[in-house]
């Protein structure tokens, strides 16, 4: 399998789990659909977040709890490879670490992004964007390890990581009236994915080994999603301004500790030895998992933005019984043609993920705007949503044929 987190999946090949790089694919082609599904009025409630102040959920609230279920999938492959190989305990440390920090400082930058302020801006909003993705994409593109252009490559890194600074010391945001500088005041989609794959990480490292004690570990991370809310964390003072410990760290780390569990099942130390057993495990895991959060629906009902014990459960639940229907169909019967479409998005998912902002960018910059006023309401809004995905998918296939890999 692949080293790296679930942002950073290769595509199908002979010898792998194929329905896990179609989980990752599915689910970010999902997350590029009903992202732009989200400027589009006249939807039915149903294909958008639930609003959040509602004790209900929509399909839509369990996209992003799937991608973090994937990046727990990933987790024990990844650092299994690396453990097998002989690197050492610090040095898988400082990979944990540097990954993290790249995700909650791309974070930060997306979550400024979207509340620029146009007017006192120096430069123009679109190109901040513009710029800001290509910086990305500059800094972490997998470059080949051995080529004669080599310093050529060194050079955009530098150039994106000098852009990166550029954009902060230029950025201008908007809260209410005033203009306020670049700023936490949430770590957004990929900082959150950064804060729960250090989570998991830390926890398989410690116990790799011992199936039974990763459950521990979820059921401890309810605990600390329940009791942050009756204020057991209290005593942490001003680090809960920046830290979130019931949600970020309890609740979403709770998803990705779910994935790993499942995950451990295809290691050679699986209690789970043949496949039908697999689906079974993975299924009563789903059944208690969602049990788990019936029972706990009375304390606080359900909430994405409140990252309550239910809907992290729920949504635990559901990609257990996804995934226990793709690896029945793909790996079990080889039903595995229909993963080609999607096959870009799992190979290349931060790329996909980045794009759409780039797309939207330079039509801007271009001064094209028709988008602003046509197809962005009713069916002809979801058309051109459904249709808008999977333009990304195509964009995100042909660059990575030319070699744009982002690997973070």
């Amino acid at each position: 399998m692949n080293d790296k987190i679930g942002m950073s999946g290769p595509s199908l090949s002979p010898g792998r789990v194929g329905s896990i790089d179609a989980f990752r694919g599915l689910t970010i082609l999902t997350m590029i659909f009903v992202n732009d599904l989200g400027g589009i009025r006249g939807v039915p409630a149903w294909m958008k977040h639930a609003p959040g102040n509602a004790n209900a959920m929509t399909f839509v609230d369990v996209v992003f709890p799937a991608f973090l279920f994937i990046v727990g999938m990933s987790i024990p492959f990844a650092l299994r490879k690396r453990l097998s190989s002989g690197e050492s305990l610090l040095s898988i440390w400082g990979h944990i670490l540097l990954r993290t920090m790249g995700l909650l400082i791309l974070g930060v930058y997306m979550v400024n992004m979207e509340s620029l302020d146009w007017r006192h801006l120096p430069i123009k909003g679109n190109l901040w964007v513009a710029l800001f993705i290509l910086s990305v994409i500059a800094i972490w593109n997998r470059y080949p390890a051995v080529s004669e252009r080599r310093w050529f490559y060194r050079v955009l890194r530098a150039l994106g990581f000098i852009t990166l600074i550029f954009l902060a010391c230029v950025y201008r945001g908007h809260e209410g009236n005033k203009t306020v500088w670049m700023r936490t005041s949430w770590w957004g989609i990929l900082g959150l994915i950064g804060w729960a794959y250090l989570t998991s990480a830390t926890a398989y490292i410690f116990f790799r080994r011992q199936i039974s004690a990763m459950m521990g570990v979820l059921g401890l991370l309810v605990l600390l999603n329940v009791g942050d809310r009756a204020g057991a964390m209290n005593f942490m003072g001003m680090i809960k301004d920046y830290l979130w410990f019931g949600g970020q760290i309890g609740g979403h780390s709770s998803i990705t500790v779910a994935g790993v569990i499942v995950s451990m099942l295809f290691l050679e130390d699986s209690p789970a030895r043949t496949p039908s057993r697999r689906i079974l495990w993975i299924l009563l895991f789903g059944a208690g998992l969602y049990a788990a959060g019936f029972l706990l629906y009375p304390l606080h009902g359900i909430s994405k933005n409140n990252a309550t014990p239910t809907w992290c459960l729920y949504c635990s639940g559901i990609c257990c019984f996804i995934y226990a229907f793709l690896y029945w169909l793909m790996d079990l019967n080889k039903v595995m043609r229909w993963a080609v479409v999607v096959n870009p998005t799992g190979a290349n998912p931060l790329l996909a993920y980045i794009l759409p902002d780039l797309f939207y960018a330079v039509l801007a910059l271009a001064g094209i705007t028709w988008l602003e006023s046509h197809l962005n309401a009713g069916m002809a809004g979801i058309a051109r949503s459904f249709a808008f995905a999977f333009l990304m998918l195509g964009l995100t296939a042909i660059l990575t044929r030319m070699k744009i890999i982002l690997r973070l």
